[in-house]
C-alpha cells in the first residue's frame, strides 16, 4: 500500500474538535490528538499514529489519545495486533473472560501467535492494567528479541519473574530505565501508561519519532479579515502562501484562492444563503482551508461547497454542512480531509477523485442526501472517490447517508479502508466498485444496506467487479447482507478488465448480517475458483451463503472449501 507523504504531517494545524459558531477558538498546537501537547512521547505518539497502530481513545471521533491513562492487557492485544498486523485466531476462543471485551478479537489473534497465554489457565483479565515488566515480556515475545542477559543493567528487577526479558529490552535499546538520568531503574512494577506504550512499541517496531505540525497563533497569521471585509478581494490582493485569521459570520461570499494560501476560522462562519456557489473555488494548489463553518452553498451538480481542483488542498476541521449538493469536492494531488463534520449536504457529503495519495481521516460523515433527492444508485454517497491511486480512508464514521457509507466507484487502484465505523447508511456501508487492488481491515459495520438488499446487495461489506482485494479483521452486525461480491459484465478499466479474483476474505466476524458470498450474472463458473477464498471467517445469528448463485447452508458452503 502506498502511504501518505510525512510531509503532511507538518501541515499547519490540526484542530480535532469542532465548537459552536459563535465561540471563540484558541488556536492550539497541532498533531493528530488535542490532548498530548507537550508530551515527551509526542513524536512516538504521531508515529503510530501514521502507522495506524492507534487510531486513539475516544471513537468514533479518535481526537483523543488519552496519554495518561493505564494501559488495560486489552489495549496491550490492540496495540500490538495492529503493530504486527496479525490476523490468524485460530479459530477459537481461548479464553472465557474476554466475551464482552471490544478486544475479544485480538486477544485471539495474540494467544493464536503464542505472544501471550492468558493471566492463568481460562483467562486473560482483559481489563488488568499491564505494569512494566509485563510489557516487557509481551514486547520481547511479540518481536522475537534476543539479546544477552548479563550484565545486570537495574537494580529493582532482581526479584521479577520476567527480568531475563527486561534486560533483552534493554539490550535491544526499547528501554533506558525509569529514573533518568541515572536509568539505573526499571520500575518493573510499575503501570505503563499509554504515552510510555507509544514510546516502546515506536522503538520496537523502528519507527521514527514524527514531529508534530507547530502551533498556529497570532505571530503566523498575516491578514485578518473581519465582517464587511470582502475575503475574495483580500485573498486575491495578497501572494501565494498567505495566511488568513477569518473571524465572524460572513454571507454569499465566494473565493478563489491563490497557491498555497491558508485560511484559518476564528469563530467563521461562511453562509451561501442558499444562492452563493461554493465558498471556495480554486484550480490553486496547496490551498488550506481550516475551522470554518460553511453552509447553505448552491454550488453545481459536478463541484462542492469546497472545490479544490488544484490538488494537495487540505481540508481539515471544518463543519460543512446543508450546502445543495457536495459537502467537499476535491481533485488532483494528494488531499487531506481530516477531523471534519460533514452533514446534511443534498447529494453527498465528499467526493476525490483523479488522486494520488488521498489521506481521508477521522471525519463524521452523516446524513448526506437526506431527502433522498438524488440518485443513490450513481451520484449520492456519504464518501464517493475515483480514479484515485493509494488512497487511505481511516478512522471516520459514516453513518445515516441515504447512499453508500464509503464508496469507491471506478479506477481505483491500492485503496485502504481502516478502522473505520459504517453504521445505518441507506445502502452498501463499504462499497468497492470496478476498482482494483485494495485492503478492507478493521472496520466496525452495523445496520447498512436495507435500501438495496435485492439480490446480493445491500452488503456491509461489498465488493462489485474488482480484483486483488484483502478483507480482514473486520466486524459486521445486523447489515442486510455480509461480505457480498458481484461479478457483472463492467467493462475494462484503467488497470484491466473489471472482474472478481483474488478476494480474500479471512479473520473477520460476522452477524445477523443476511447472506455471505459471491453472485454473478456474467461469466461462468470460473469466478467460484479465480482465488476467492473465505478463510476463518465466524458467523452467529441470521446469517447464510451464497455460492453458485444460489444459497446455500452451512455444510455446503464448507464443502466448497469456505471456512472449513
Amino acid at each position: 500500500m502506498r502511504l501518505i507523504s510525512q510531509a503532511f504531517l507538518a501541515l499547519l494545524l490540526a484542530l480535532a474538535v469542532l465548537v459552536p459558531a459563535d465561540t471563540a477558538l484558541a488556536v492550539p498546537p497541532g498533531g493528530s490528538f488535542v490532548d498530548d501537547d507537550g508530551s515527551v512521547h509526542e513524536g512516538y505518539i504521531e508515529a503510530i499514529r501514521a502507522e495506524g497502530i492507534t487510531t486513539g481513545c475516544n471513537p468514533p471521533v479518535n481526537d483523543h489519545y488519552c496519554p495518561d491513562r493505564n494501559v488495560t492487557r486489552g489495549e496491550m492485544a490492540a496495540f500490538l495486533v495492529r503493530a504486527l498486523g496479525l490476523t490468524y485466531d485460530g479459530g477459537k476462543d481461548w479464553f472465557n473472560d474476554d466475551n464482552n471485551s471490544p478486544f475479544e478479537s485480538s486477544i485471539n489473534k495474540l494467544a493464536a501467535s503464542g505472544i501471550t497465554q492468558g493471566c492463568d489457565s481460562n483467562s486473560y483479565c482483559p481489563t488488568a492494567t499491564v505494569t512494566r515488566e509485563q510489557m516487557a515480556a509481551f514486547l520481547v515475545r511479540a518481536y522475537n528479541m534476543k539479546g544477552s542477559t548479563a550484565g545486570d543493567p537495574f537494580t529493582d528487577d532482581n526479584g521479577s519473574i520476567f527480568e531475563g526479558e527486561i534486560e533483552i529490552l534493554r539490550a535491544n535499546g526499547v528501554t533506558l530505565g525509569c529514573n533518568p538520568p541515572a536509568n539505573s531503574m526499571f520500575c518493573p512494577n510499575q503501570p505503563v501508561g499509554r504515552d510510555q506504550m507509544a514510546s516502546f512499541i515506536g522503538r520496537a517496531s523502528g519507527l521514527t519519532p514524527l514531529t508534530p505540525p507547530p502551533r498556529v497563533d497570532v505571530g503566523d497569521v498575516d491578514v485578518h479579515i473581519y465582517p464587511g471585509d470582502n475575503i475574495s478581494s483580500i485573498a486575491s490582493s495578497h501572494s501565494e502562501g498567505t495566511v488568513f485569521m477569518i473571524h465572524g459570520e460572513f454571507h454569499g461570499q465566494q473565493v478563489s484562492p491563490r497557491n498555497y494560501q491558508v485560511f484559518i476560522g476564528d469563530g467563521a462562519v461562511m453562509d451561501g444563503d442558499n444562492w452563493a456557489g461554493s465558498a471556495f473555488n480554486s484550480s490553486a494548489k496547496g490551498v488550506q482551508i481550516i475551522n470554518i463553518e460553511i453552509k447553505n452553498y448552491d454550488s453545481g451538480d459536478w463541484s462542492g461547497a469546497i472545490t479544490g481542483m488544484g490538488g494537495d488542498w487540505l481540508v481539515e476541521s471544518c463543519n460543512v454542512h446543508d450546502n445543495r449538493t457536495t459537502g467537499i469536492w476535491l481533485n488532483n494531488g494528494a488531499p487531506v480531509v481530516r477531523n471534519n463534520n460533514i452533514h446534511h449536504n443534498g447529494r453527498a457529503g465528499m467526493s476525490v477523485l483523479d488522486s494520488n495519495g488521498a489521506l481521508i481521516e477521522n471525519n463524521t460523515i452523516a446524513y448526506n442526501n437526506p431527502d433522498a433527492a438524488w440518485d443513490w444508485g450513481n451520484y449520492a454517497a456519504g464518501l464517493k472517490i475515483w480514479n484515485t491511486e493509494g488512497t487511505i480512508i481511516r478512522g471516520n464514521w459514516s453513518h445515516n447517508n441515504h447512499a453508500p457509507g464509503l464508496w469507491a466507484d471506478g479506477n481505483n487502484i491500492d485503496t485502504l479502508y481502516e478502522n473505520n465505523t459504517v453504521e445505518d447508511n441507506w445502502a452498501n456501508g463499504i462499497f468497492h466498485e470496478i476498482s482494483y487492488d485494495a485492503v478492507i481491515r478493521n472496520n466496525v459495520i452495523r445496520r447498512n444496506g436495507f435500501g438495496h438488499d435485492v439480490w446480493l446487495w445491500g452488503g456491509g461489506i461489498m465488493i462489485s467487479s474488482s480484483p486483488n482485494v484483502e478483507i480482514y479483521g473486520n466486524t459486521l452486525e445486523g447489515n442486510a447482507n455480509g461480505i457480498a461480491m458481484t461479478r457483472q459484465n463492467r467493462g475494462s478499466g484503467t488497470y484491466g478488465e473489471h472482474t472478481l479474483a483474488n478476494i480474500h476474505v479471512y479473520n473477520n466476524s460476522v452477524t445477523d448480517s443476511g447472506m455471505t458470498g459471491i453472485a454473478k450474472d456474467y461469466g461462468g463458473d470460473e469466478v467460484y475458483s479465480a482465488g476467492n477464498t473465505f478463510e476463518s471467517n465466524t458467523y452467529s445469528g441470521s446469517s447464510s451463503w451464497f455460492w453458485f448463485n444460489r444459497e446455500v447452508s452451512w455444510s455446503q458452503w464448507n464443502s466448497y472449501g469456505n471456512d472449513d
